[in-house]
């Protein structure tokens, strides 16, 4: 299977190359891109390095306490001034440690983390502060973003020490995909140059689901009649502007949900990482939590029910109970129900869950409205037209989100000011100095529950803001962490399913270049592939005059020592944004293959370049890789070969199974993420192009629900029965 790993070199200069307000958003990503993080095993022979040993029937609880008072961090306190209990027990403070940051030196003298491994040996350290900066593009208008962008190059020049690591996440990146840094100056030159991130004053979106949205539910709507039938056929007369307001509600819905969704996402990943405390810096308007609305699902008069559609044929001739369906990908139906699944969101109880989650993972939110003082919500370009009331209400709404948000994790709001330099002072001031205190808990059960913290100081007049609660371990945790440590080398392999869930978790969208290989063995299995390389483009990229003419192509095979197995180069068509380059037989190198790819704009622009590794099994490859094709709105009736691992409900999946020997059967099958497999139709089928026969694997998306799948290809070449499992995830 591909694993990617992003370069940090090679996506910076990616990134640099690339403008627009998507373009920021896809090159920060990028930039901080990293696939994988340290094993459990890994993790717990570092900290023991750092921690005490833990006493025999007990747990060592860490809690960093941020005291303060009249705002002013306090740090001439001792072990003594501190009062911890748990669930209500004193408990005795064993290991106490005052850590203040050190100011941040020069950039070029910080030493910043050269692989994975050791990045996640950095993120460890407890002395070193962890803070995410969350850009909320959905909810942060264009104003927003070009008035905090001096703010935040401030608060980076301030606030990141030499020791200090931290990361950037969009609404639009997974929490996996993020990678810790200790150099800011690349990405204070990004915030910098490309101020325009913020989405929320688009008066047209460019989600191609917000915009079926639109086109399923306009604003304006001329009034028909129709019949209803089994009433006699009676005439209704359905009102005009029916489904006024409905698409941006719907939006607005789908957004909200995705944006606390990725912050629970990225809450539950920092508790991962380590158990001291972690900051997330929200750049915000802040939300309207919404709840259950039945009114959104109603239906018009004379709208046909979910799921039905107008009988037709084909372009190919073929019957169809959906004729749009079939012409377009997705018809209205898929709004209707998109429509109901939306109606039905509680995302003000999602927001609930997300405080207990951070407080469970110990991450504190520190909100910031970019907008200052405002008066009204929205844009006067919005519809529909609200008056000031309704307006300034909604200020506040979104206001104390941001609030609530930081009073129940400890944090600090910046809200309803114009001074975001003295609000993000405020930040850095509560940042600059905490206490390590350590306890063994006097509750020796190991019953998995969660258990809450209280941290009180003597001093008179003294605040102190701690960890809230943590979990404790079970039996079945202890075992598998002391087999971890003890037989780590004695693990068993990762099933093939996990695998391939693992090779999508690094997808996104807006990347600009996304490569992926795959391969037959030929020559009777002695090392020799036919391979194909797949450079895809990211569709923001085309709507500029860069890259109408096309572009070339050049694809360099090495092994992992560096050496050159081969080099290809392709013509890109104008118009299309991906090619399968045929790079032939080429001989496998032992262990890894590493695929470098280059795209250039026949205009002579900057070129784009990816780099990804592709491990290979010790039997020389073993069945191959399948290409990977989608069809759906983007791409009409035609199957597109696709790097990119995330795929809608609209669309449709296709796997293509090279092979030089012959497939004499074939079977294929949906798995969900245990691997059990799923009652969803899958057509198989096999093809000759006259050198290789292809074993293929069909499915519509349109049953499966947001989440990650598999989907499992059984093939028996020359008596010998083999299976190749590609992982794909089906996004809102």
């Amino acid at each position: 299977m591909t694993r990617f790993e992003p370069m940090l070199n090679g996506t910076i200069a990616k990134a640099r190359r690339r403008e627009g307000a998507k373009v920021f958003v896809v090159g920060l990503a990028g930039m901080l891109a990293v696939v994988a993080w340290l094993t459990t095993a890994n993790r717990a022979q570092e900290r023991a390095q750092q921690l005490p040993r833990f006493r025999a029937g007990a747990s060592l609880v860490r809690v960093d306490a941020y005291p303060t008072l009249k705002g002013r961090a306090v740090t001439d306190l001792t072990a003594a001034d501190f009062e911890v209990l748990e669930d209500g027990a004193p408990q005795r403070v064993e290991s106490f440690e005052l850590v203040q940051v050190r100011a941040g030196g020069p950039q070029e003298t910080r030493r910043e983390p050269n692989t994975v491994r050791e990045a996640q040996a950095m993120a460890e350290d407890a002395r070193a502060r962890i803070f995410v900066i969350y850009l909320d593009t959905y909810f942060t208008d264009l104003a927003g973003s070009h008035r905090i962008q001096r703010s935040l190059v401030k608060l980076l020049d301030r606030v990141v020490g030499d020791d200090d690591l931290f990361a950037v996440m969009t609404p639009d990146m997974s929490a996996r995909d993020l990678a810790l840094a200790r150099r800011s100056t690349t990405m204070e030159g990004y915030l910098s140059k490309y101020w325009f991130w913020g989405q929320r004053s688009r008066l047209y979106p460019e989600d191609p689901v917000e915009q079926r949205y639109l086109e399923c539910f306009p604003e304006r709507s001329g009034g028909r009649q129709c019949s209803m039938p089994g009433n006699n056929n009676a005439q209704v007369s359905e009102p005009e502007n029916f489904y006024a307001g409905v698409a941006n509600e719907m939006i607005q819905r789908r957004r909200e949900k995705r944006v606390l969704d990725g912050l629970e996402d990225l809450a539950r990943h920092l508790g991962g990482l380590r158990d001291e405390r972690k900051a997330v810096i929200t750049i915000s308007n802040g939300w309207l939590l919404f709840t259950p609305n039945p009114s959104l699902a109603r239906m018009a008069p004379c709208e046909t029910p979910p799921g039905r559609g107008q009988v037709g044929t084909t372009p190919d001739g073929r019957i169809t109970t959906d004729r749009m369906r079939s012409d377009y990908g997705y018809s209205k139906y898929d709004c209707d129900t998109d429509r109901q699944m939306l109606a039905s969101l509680n995302n003000a109880q999602d927001y609930r869950d997300l405080m207990d989650v951070a407080n469970a993972n110990n991450v504190t939110f520190y909100p910031v409205d970019a907008r200052g003082l405002a008066a009204f919500d929205r844009d006067i370009s919005e519809n529909p037209v609200m008056g000031p009331a309704a307006e300034i209400q909604m200020v506040r709404g979104r206001v104390e989100s941001l609030r609530t948000l930081a009073d129940n994790t400890d944090g600090l709001a910046v809200v309803d000011t114009n001074d975001l330099d003295k609000g993000f002072q405020r930040i850095v001031d509560d940042m600059t100095s905490y206490y390590l205190l350590g306890y063994y808990s006097t509750n020796t059960k190991l019953d998995g529950k969660v258990r809450k913290i209280k941290v009180r100081v003597k001093r008179d007049g003294v605040d102190v803001r701690a960890r809230r609660s943590y979990r404790a371990a079970t039996e079945e945790e202890i075992e598998q962490g002391t087999a971890q440590m003890t037989a780590a080398a004695a693990a068993a392999p990762a099933s093939a399913v996990q695998v391939a869930l693992n090779s999508i978790g690094s997808s996104r969208a807006g990347v600009p270049l996304r490569t992926a290989v795959s391969y037959a063995m030929v020559g009777g299995g002695a090392g020799r592939a036919h391979v194909w390389a797949l450079a895809e483009l990211d569709p923001g990229l085309l709507r500029g005059d860069e890259w109408l003419g096309g572009g070339e192509v050049d694809v360099l095979l090495q092994s992992a020592d560096g050496t050159k197995i081969d080099q290809r180069t392709g013509t890109l068509p104008g118009g299309q944004r991906s090619l399968n380059l045929d790079l032939g037989e080429v001989t496998l190198p032992d262990g890894e293959l590493v695929v470098r790819t280059r795209v250039k704009p026949s205009s002579g622009g900057l070129p784009v370049s990816d780099t990804i590794r592709l491990a290979i099994s010790p039997d020389g490859g073993g069945p191959g890789v399948p290409v990977l094709l989608r069809r759906g709105p983007t791409t009409g009736i035609r199957y597109v070969p696709t790097a990119d691992k995330q795929f809608r409900r609209t669309d449709r999946v296709r796997l293509e199974l090279p092979s030089a020997e012959g497939v004499t059967a074939t079977s294929a099958e949906v798995l969900d993420r245990s691997g059990k497999s799923m009652n969803i139709p899958v057509a198989t089928a096999v093809r000759n192009d006259g050198t290789l026969t292809w074993a293929t694997a069909e499915v519509a998306l349109a049953p499966l629900a947001a989440g990650d799948y598999a989907l499992r290809l059984k093939t028996e070449r020359a008596g010998k029965s083999s299976e190749v499992v590609t992982g794909f995830r089906v996004i809102p």
